[in-house]
């Protein structure tokens, strides 16, 4: 142990004593289960834990890791592939305490606290009919999801999560308290659609909301050798389908390793039957028709992933199309990985994303037609090379259909910083760096997909 982590140790009595929430180092028995993160390929041992209840905790936290010389992470719901929500020998800002939601059904807003889950989120707003569009597996963290951009069940109907964030409150490095509204620091709330938690730790989010009762939704499985056809009918559909459809497709291999296609569609249409639906449901070699109406609540339970019990490896590009010439190389891809689970999530960008003025926020890839994403998962340690292997090159066949960077939600921890700055665009890349600087000068919070502050000496240069 070095004198520095002897030093933390000795002090974390007096950072319990100013912490509201509960402080745990390595010694305590919730330790191990505090530093568990959603991908299992993470295994890391930070040198305390602050379960903040408060943004004054918060601030607490961050004025501790500076006395102490500690790099900071932040764990909001902890799903981030990369596992940014933990670092060796850091102090982690661990907001899951923080799950409050509020509804104001008058106005149409939602207050989530940092910490929150899309379950917290949906159940409270659900009550109520209503809704803001999320993820697709509940445990997500609000915060995480909402920051990089979000995709889900509703993004055809009512867009990204992103663009229905309203207002934030945000506690930056150097212990200020902030809020960002249209009126109020405009042009963080600009940054805060999309960016990540480069600029402080939100513990407290304002959304729109949206009126909703039930919805057609649920799982179509089609396996075999017409499964391409069936890849073929959801592109189709996906490409061409009103707003009121949202839609997204997992290629994979069943337990016998047979191609299998897994479509996700999820309508607000009045007619629970449409064409759309229909045209899915009658592809050769269904063998699981799952959809239904329902309550949106039972939406966010079709599709789980496991927390903390495997090993995920993402890679993936924006496209502006899935041709057939691409769709046959996916095929090929996902017999290359010849087992279960893992496989190659398709996530349609039709519909509001392209209403929205993109000037309102930084996200970047509101012109895609689909997000491709190889997804690695396995459990063993020796198939870590392997697994990881096949996701990089299945994204490389991807690239040449790609539309500028990746999904910042779904990007590793070792993404050049190139494609970072491709995933914004060079002018809003530099106009995220003079944010960085005003907001976190000393790149404290470097543990996302990181936008260094602007050097004034180095105009252009990242």
């Amino acid at each position: 142990m070095t004198p520095r982590e002897t030093g933390v140790d000795e002090n974390l009595v007096e950072l319990r004593r100013s912490l509201a929430g509960s402080v745990l180092g390595p010694a305590d028995a919730e330790y191990d289960a505090a530093r568990r993160c959603f991908n299992a390929l993470v295994d890391r041992r930070p040198a305390v834990i602050a379960r903040c209840q408060s943004a004054g905790d918060v601030a607490t936290a961050f004025d501790f890791a500076r006395t102490q010389e500690l790099e900071v992470a932040v764990r909001g719901g902890g799903h981030n592939p990369a596992g940014h929500c933990v670092s060796d020998g850091a102090l982690v800002v661990d907001l899951s305490p923080m799950r409050r939601v509020e509804v104001d059904v008058d106005a149409r807003l939602a207050f989530a606290d940092g910490g929150a889950t899309w379950l917290d989120f949906d159940a409270a707003t659900q009550a109520f009919g209503l809704v803001t569009p999320g993820g697709v597996v509940g445990s997500t963290g609000v915060c995480g999801l909402t920051l990089g951009g979000g995709i889900g069940h509703l993004t055809a109907q009512h867009s990204l999560t992103c663009d229905n964030l309203v207002g934030a409150e945000l506690v930056t490095p150097d212990g200020a308290v902030i809020r960002a509204t249209h009126d109020e620091n405009a042009e963080l709330l600009w940054g805060l659609r999309g960016a990540g938690g480069n600029f402080g730790v939100a513990t407290r989010l304002e959304f729109r909301l949206h009126p909703l009762d039930r919805v057609v939704g649920g799982v179509l499985t089609y396996v075999g050798k017409p499964v391409r056809e069936a890849l073929r009918r959801f592109r189709d559909v996906a490409a061409s389908s009103p707003r009121d459809l949202s839609c997204q497709a997992t290629l994979t291999v069943d337990e016998s390793l047979a191609t299998t296609l897994i479509v996700v569609p999820c309508s607000t249409s009045s007619d629970g039957d449409s064409q759309e639906l229909r045209t899915l449901r009658s592809a050769p070699r269904i063998v699981d028709d799952g959809l239904r109406a329902h309550t949106f609540l039972d939406q966010q339970r079709v599709i789980d992933s496991a927390y903390g019990e495997y090993r995920h490896y993402w890679k993936g590009h924006f496209v502006r199309e899935l041709p057939d010439e691409l769709l046959d190389e996916l095929l090929e891809r996902i017999v290359a990985l010849g087992r279960s689970p893992g496989g190659i999530l398709i996530e349609s960008l039709h519909g509001a994303p392209k209403d929205v003025d993109a000037s309102t926020g930084v996200v970047g890839f509101r012109d895609a037609a689909f997000n491709v994403s190889a997804q690695a998962v396995w459990q063993g340690a020796e198939l870590d090379q392997e697994s990881i292997q096949w996701a990089r090159d299945t994204a490389t066949t991807i690239e040449p259909w790609s539309f500028g960077g990746g999904y910042v939600n779904y990007m590793q921890a070792d993404e050049p910083i190139e494609r970072v700055r491709a995933a914004f665009g060079p002018e809003a890349f530099e106009r995220l760096q003079v944010l960085k600087r005003r907001y976190d000068p000393n790149n404290v919070l470097h543990r996302n997909q990181n936008i260094p502050p602007f050097d004034r000496g180095a105009v252009g240069s990242v």
